[in-house]
């Protein structure tokens, strides 16, 4: 089809998840890939999208419809962004910059990791006007202190703080993999670098990927990466917390991987501005409700009260629209980003961002509806 401004080999999310695979060493690609346990949540939270049906209305101009939205003051170009993903070079050397700049270019948020392989300070270039920073929360108040000063210099705009690794999580396929930091060279991940020179190459140039914003307060080296997460984070973040950390912030304050009521009740009483409706992506609790499933149950006195956003499962535009109609003011994905460079370098960057630009506008489109704001339950297929 003429008008697409993405390559059409890989017209889908799936088709670059296939690429990737391909392309890029095991290792990497079940880090961005793989989930917890018997990886049942993360199959749950596509099933949960794909059963949210949508009814069309026909009978009205859909020439021109409005794909943008507007959260914490700012009107963006989509209703979706770039969720964190940590250790991201490790993907595709690179990746974390390249999904920087492509966001910045599409108006859309971009969340950076504490677990980035590139320093806050260097990405808060790339994104001054769409960066958001992602804060797990250090046991120590001075280090949680000293990253929140870091990340408001550099110029974040929002603060999200991830509530949903208590402890770093037992992932098969990583243990599997003998995945640590700094990387441990076993002769398996030498192989499967060997055998796909065009990642091992681009790494070497741009050298072993590692946790640079949080190095100063690595007391330990050589530990697995649920090891090193365990011995940095708080084991649990508390209420306290959080307020210590209102305190700190003076911008917009997020709350990431909410999924009980009364602690999106709590939050909303601690002056939190939004709330990103989450189970990371299924990789921390297998059994953990899907974040669509999470979003239903809601009540109106929470969405009422602060800004719905929502992630885990999201692989195409449809699935933005789908978490619209459901009541989230925001979308965000991770994998789909990964997947994109994973495939194809830096050009993926863009190649995704494009495929969810031309599916939100055409579900819309289809539906005869207008723009994202005029989207409510009442789209939904009851």
């Amino acid at each position: 089809m003429t008008g697409m401004k993405y390559d059409t080999r890989y017209p889908s999310i799936a088709d670059l998840k296939a690429k990737a695979k391909r392309r890029i060493p095991k290792f990497a690609f079940d880090y961005v890939d793989g989930a917890i346990d018997e990886e049942s949540g993360k199959r749950r939270n596509r099933a949960s999208f794909q059963q949210v049906q949508l009814t069309p209305r026909y009978l009205t101009d859909v020439s021109t419809v409005d794909i943008s939205a507007a959260v914490f003051g700012k009107r963006y170009d989509m209703a979706f962004g770039v969720s964190p993903v940590g250790l991201g070079n490790m993907t595709w050397p690179g990746a974390e910059m390249a999904l920087a700049t492509a966001a910045q270019r599409a108006n859309i948020p971009y969340l950076l990791s504490t677990f980035s392989t590139t320093s806050l300070e260097d990405i808060a270039k790339a994104v001054p006007d769409v960066g958001w920073f992602q804060l797990y929360v250090p046991k120590k108040l001075d280090i949680t202190r000293e990253l929140i000063s870091r990340a408001k210099q550099a110029g974040f705009k929002v603060l999200v703080v991830t509530l949903d690794i208590p402890v770093g999580a037992k992932r098969n396929r990583e243990l599997k993999n003998g995945l640590k930091l700094p990387f441990s060279f076993t002769p398996d991940i030498v192989w499967q670098s060997m055998i796909h020179p065009v990642w091992a190459i681009e790494q070497l140039r741009q050298g072993t990927p590692d946790f640079v914003n949080v190095l100063p307060y690595k007391e330990r080296s050589d530990q697995g990466l649920a090891e090193f997460i365990s011995d940095f984070t708080m084991p649990g973040v508390t209420l306290e917390r959080i307020r210590e950390i209102r305190g700190l912030w003076d911008g917009p304050l997020v709350l990431k991987g909410i999924q009980y009521e009364q602690n999106a009740i709590d939050a909303i009483g601690l002056g939190v501005d939004g709330i990103i409706v989450s189970n990371h992506g299924g990789r921390q609790l297998d059994a953990a409700p899907t974040s669509v499933e999470t979003l239903k149950s809601l009540p109106d006195k929470v969405k009422q009260n602060t800004t719905i956003m929502i992630d885990s499962g999201v692989r195409t535009g449809l699935d933005v629209v789908r978490a619209s109609a459901l009541g989230a003011e925001f979308v965000f994905s991770a994998r789909s980003f990964f997947y994109g460079v994973g495939a194809l370098g830096d050009k993926g960057a863009n190649q995704v961002v494009e495929i969810f630009r031309d599916e939100i506008t055409r579900t819309l489109q289809q539906l005869g509806c207008g723009s994202l704001d005029a989207l409510d339950s009442s789209w939904l297929s009851q």
